[in-house]
């Protein structure tokens, strides 16, 4: 398939958010004061999750949760001086997690650093996906993919999924489940690099799978001019809309979020949409992709910006008319310093949470360490205020975030120890004030 060229239609104006109380010094208690408005109460100590498995060093997860309330996370782990990528199971609530289902093969190493780290969804009926990169030859790494047909609880061999020849980038990947149980793959690859090429920029590509991760057709290339370390990301519509997005390199250095619909299940996208005029002009990657997430007519977007004509933080904008047009951002990260990394997920009883990783501005140089913060979004696009999961008073990493059926969240990420780093986790339970 041809690239496809970005047409940019329209400005969008900004609306601020309004009334944000400092984030408070008790991590374990929420933020927000408004009456009527959701919070959530964490219990008061994360845990290190791996540590009575003995696991050594383990970073970058991923969540989900099951019918049956089991809670999945993805991990990498170290296991006889091999970077291994597992699946961890807990059937009682993250009281304790069963030793890793492996699922990268033994003797290769996964790659895994910063956005660009592993990815962990469930189908349409017991199947797992995961896609990852792992080391290769000459320097590069093998795009791959592994699937479980008996919900995680063995994993069959890795395949590569990328179709190219020569050896270029690719990773910032990403995997999600259509509604239809096809499974699609994008990341960002570096194959189409020339001289002429924008300084800078890369190409995001995807892959489709139709028989539940059998097997993959064809690499296609969607749009080149992008920012070459920013995750995409993608979503589903009711009507099979594949909604893709990502951030676009424009003139002067500007990168904005864009998101582009195909109307064939991703066959062919149309000429992708601004989702905001940030104006955010930066000579480098920022290492900061958009997170999409479609509840019933409406898509969400979040994403980072340090942008002229934006405050600073994460920003949260939708769409109801199928991306045809955006909200005007609400600044969803305000009262935190250093917000960044958000992600979107719906839980199971229908609740849009967003987190992300920031600091308090309770310290007066706002240099307190880094903490996972969750929002809870309301169906007019009203947001809490954002709580700060308890830390163990080190700066964390790319926080990941599920919720159950019972106003419950599950929040985990990584922190540094002595030896390496270990994934810690944090459970919450969602109250309403009075």
């Amino acid at each position: 398939m041809k690239n496809i060229s970005l047409v940019v239609l329209g400005a969008v104006t900004l609306l601020a958010l309004a009334a944000c109380s400092d984030i408070e010094a008790d991590f374990a208690e929420s933020t927000s004061s408004s009456a009527g408005l959701p919070s959530y109460q964490f219990e008061p100590d994360s845990r290190a999750v791996l540590e009575p498995l003995q696991v050594p060093s383990s970073r970058h997860p991923k969540l989900s949760m099951r019918a049956s309330g089991g809670v999945y996370m993805s991990g990498v782990y170290e296991d006889e001086g091999q970077e291994r990528l597992g699946l961890f199971i807990s059937h009682n609530g993250g009281d304790a997690f069963a030793p890793p289902v492996p699922i990268s093969a033994p003797g290769v190493s996964v790659s895994s650093h910063g956005e660009n780290s592993p990815s962990l969804v469930f189908g349409t009926r017991r199947e797992a996906y995961v896609l990852f990169e792992q080391t290769a030859g000459r320097g590069a790494t093998d795009l791959m993919f592994a699937r479980s047909l008996e919900a995680g609880h063995n994993f069959q061999e890795p395949y590569r999924i990328t179709d190219k020849d020569g050896v270029s980038s690719n990773g910032f990947s990403s995997l999600w489940v259509a509604p239809n149980g096809h499974v699609f793959a994008a990341w960002i690859d570096g194959r189409d690099d020339d001289d002429e090429a924008l300084i800078g920029t890369s190409s995001v590509y995807l892959a489709r799978s139709t028989d539940f991760g059998e097997s993959f057709g064809e690499n296609i290339s969607v749009a080149d001019g992008i920012c070459p370390c920013c995750r995409p990301s993608m979503a589903f519509g009711p009507e099979g809309e594949v909604y893709l997005s990502w951030r676009h390199v424009f003139e002067n250095h500007t990168r904005d979020m864009v998101v582009a619909v195909s109307r064939d299940g991703g066959e062919s996208f149309g000429a992708p949409i601004r989702v905001a005029e940030d104006d955010w002009q930066i000579a480098g990657c920022p290492h900061t992709g958009p997170q999409l997430l479609q509840v019933e007519d409406r898509l969400y977007v979040a994403w980072f910006t340090a942008g002229n004509n934006r405050e600073v933080g994460i920003q949260l904008s939708w769409s109801d008319d199928g991306a045809k047009s955006f909200a005007p951002p609400v600044h969803a990260s305000a009262g935190v310093a250093y917000a960044n990394h958000p992600m979107l997920t719906q839980a199971d009883d229908g609740r849009v949470l967003l987190i992300f990783e920031g600091r308090s501005v309770v310290a007066a140089d706002k240099w307190g360490p880094v903490s996972p913060y969750l929002v809870e979004v309301g169906a007019r696009g009203e947001l809490t205020e954002p709580t700060a999961a308890p830390g163990s008073g080190v700066s964390i990493t790319y926080p990941a975030v599920t919720g159950d059926s019972q106003g419950g969240v599950f929040l985990a990420w990584t922190e540094p120890t002595e030896e390496g780093t270990q994934i810690v986790m944090a459970r919450g339970r969602r109250t309403i004030e009075e």
